[in-house]
């Protein structure tokens, strides 16, 4: 099946993709205006054949490989928000209204998924989310010492003396009410989701950088300026990168070049996005210049460690490198250099952390509490589909069962006769299991670790900004779930308990993986199988699920876990994080 091309028959100046091109190659600019990319976009008239065969592919896609199918029908447990749905019901819907557009259609169809409010569920196509959209403006949230809540620019590249002001509105309706509506799939605690919104650290989408297009062509902010109150109003931009820009020079060639073509490295716009907030940054305190904090060891870009007045601070920005004995010795010198300091309690500070190895944060929690299991049990949902390709989805060799941690002989042991009711319905799951055996460190951290860490669970808290999620979630778990260390989490809500982790989920997988896989056992025409989408497009989806420790039979994605304290961002905390560290670090050992 291949989806037509939609030719231009003349040059035409009302042609969005056309006079987008035309300023690329004239200027070498890669910032364009909102409503050359509104016209781009919406140049493609709504085709009934993508549009059917793009649902039917997620449908099978979701019927056949999402763990939470049927989980999401459920009503959401307190503390928690997001829309239960039948799914593929849901979906198939979206094809009886009316759409003048594709655009419309996919748009559709990328916010509907996004109200799963599952951090690694989501869909995007190459066709509409080639631009960023940035109003060189960025914000925060504080509390004043009166319990107060407010809105206040971060950083203003344009005009700085906007630094600090209060933002009461935003396109005249209130800020805070604006942020929190801001659609986001990033948790399904409404808190996080607002601290999400407009954290100057998150590498994907936020209120200020936005791939997909906004409703209108500009934002108007009113502030108060010590008092004098005015109206900044700013128009979107889109930034496009060189790899898409190079590769069209109509709408034609767009859709036959960018929403049709696989191969494009979106990655380089997600790099884009990082190095447009890179730039708001330089109004930060920079830590490591502190004249009473010492950085006794780092590993760049995963995990540091510091001393700080009396206690100690090990912040990990993410699990995403691999482990291996050469790591792990490293790691285990960080904790060491720690320990010699003789502090006598230390802040696990998880903020700004999307996750990455389940495997890291097996080996951090078995460091810090080597004498209880902190390792999480999964479970794969068992369907015809999954069936036929779980051999080559899934490596057995890695997966070990939980009932004597020994590793599965091969999938059959893997699956199991587990039958669960979810929405009321039942399926089947497999043997619970963990990713690799942990213990294999075991003997290597014995060797290498020549003090035990001597902090108890009322030596240590963990503290969030909630935007820890994936396996940073599961060392903020471990260490509150088994070990009963406290949690404070910061921002949110003033009135509203939040959440120490965004999301918990499961090993995410996408799309593509699961075509490849098809591809190579030669499945393409089962019907049972999901077909490949007519445009470029892809589906991000947890393959798997974690349960607590706690309550065994409940599922850590849909378990509300507020923060046993709380704590919000002054003028000064919000750029100086290792205020943070001092008024969690005084929370230690405090009764909640």
């Amino acid at each position: 099946m291949n989806a037509r091309s939609y030719r231009i028959p003349r040059y035409d100046k009302y042609d969005g993709c056309a006079r987008i091109h035309d300023e690329y190659v004239t200027t070498g600019t890669n910032v364009f205006d909102y409503e050359d990319v509104k016209d781009c976009y919406e140049s493609f008239p709504f085709d009934n054949e993508i549009a059917f065969q793009t649902i039917e592919t997620l449908n099978t896609l979701f019927d056949g490989f999402y763990p939470f199918l049927y989980k999401a029908k459920e009503p959401p447990p307190r503390g928690l928000d997001y829309r239960p749905m039948d799914l593929l019901v849901q979906l198939r819907l979206l094809l009886r209204k009316h759409y003048d557009t594709l655009f419309q259609f996919m748009d559709s169809v990328r916010k509907l998924i996004f109200e799963l409010r599952d951090a690694h569920t989501s869909f995007v196509t190459n066709c509409f989310s080639s631009f960023i959209f940035y109003t060189n403006l960025t914000l925060y949230s504080i509390v004043t010492d009166d319990g107060v809540q407010r809105i206040k620019i971060f950083n203003d590249t344009i005009d700085p003396t906007n630094i600090n002001c209060e933002v009461t509105h935003i396109d005249g309706h209130r800020a805070i009410k604006m942020i929190s509506e801001f659609p986001n799939f990033i948790s399904k605690d409404p808190g996080v989701r607002f601290n999400v919104a407009i954290d100057i650290n998150y590498p994907g989408i936020t209120f200020y950088n936005r791939v997909d297009l906004p409703k209108t062509p500009s934002i108007t902010y009113t502030l108060k300026c010590n008092n004098h109150v005015k109206c900044v109003k700013r128009n979107w931009k889109a930034i496009g990168i060189q790899e898409i820009l190079d590769n069209f020079n109509n709408s034609e060639t767009y859709f036959n070049n960018i929403c049709k073509n696989s191969t494009l490295n979106y990655k380089l716009l997600s790099d884009k996005i990082t190095k447009i907030k890179e730039a708001h940054k330089n109004v930060y305190y920079d830590i490591k210049s502190s004249k009473d904090i010492t950085l006794l060891y780092e590993i760049v870009d995963f995990i540091s460690f510091f001393k700080k007045q009396d206690f100690g601070v090990v912040k990990i920005k993410s699990e995403s490198v691999p482990l291996n004995n050469t790591l792990a010795i490293e790691i285990i010198k960080g904790f060491q250099a720690l320990v010699d300091t003789g502090v006598k309690k230390v802040v696990l500070d998880l903020s700004d952390n999307i996750g990455g190895f389940v495997v890291i944060s097996n080996f951090i929690n078995l460091l810090l509490f080597p004498n209880t299991k902190t390792f999480y049990n999964m479970d794969i949902r068992i369907t015809k589909q999954l069936n036929l390709v779980l051999q080559d989805l899934v490596n057995i060799s890695e997966m070990v069962t939980t009932k004597n941690f020994k590793k599965f002989q091969y999938v059959g042991n893997l699956i199991g006769n587990n039958v669960l009711i979810r929405g009321g319905v039942k399926e089947l799951y497999s043997n619970r299991f963990i990713l690799a055996d942990p213990y294999d460190y075991k003997d290597l951290i014995s060797q290498h670790l020549i003090t035990p860490l001597p902090w108890k669970s009322d030596d240590l808290i963990v503290l969030t900004n909630s935007l820890c999620g994936s396996s940073c979630a599961l060392i903020a778990e471990g260490a509150s779930e088994v070990n009963n260390v406290s949690t404070v989490a910061v921002g949110g809500f003033v009135d509203t308990p939040l959440s120490y982790a965004s999301c918990q989920g499961g090993i995410a997988i996408d799309s593509t993986v699961i075509f490849n896989i098809i591809s190579k056992l030669n499945l393409q025409n089962n019907t049972l199988m999901p077909k490949p989408f007519i445009l470029a497009a892809k589906l991000n989806i947890p393959s798997s699920e974690f349960y607590s420790m706690k309550y065994s039979d409940k599922l850590l994605e849909y378990l509300y876990r507020p923060a046993d304290f709380r704590l919000f961002y002054n003028d000064q905390s919000f750029r100086d994080r290792s205020i943070l560290w001092s008024q969690a670090a005084d929370l230690i050992g405090k009764k909640f």
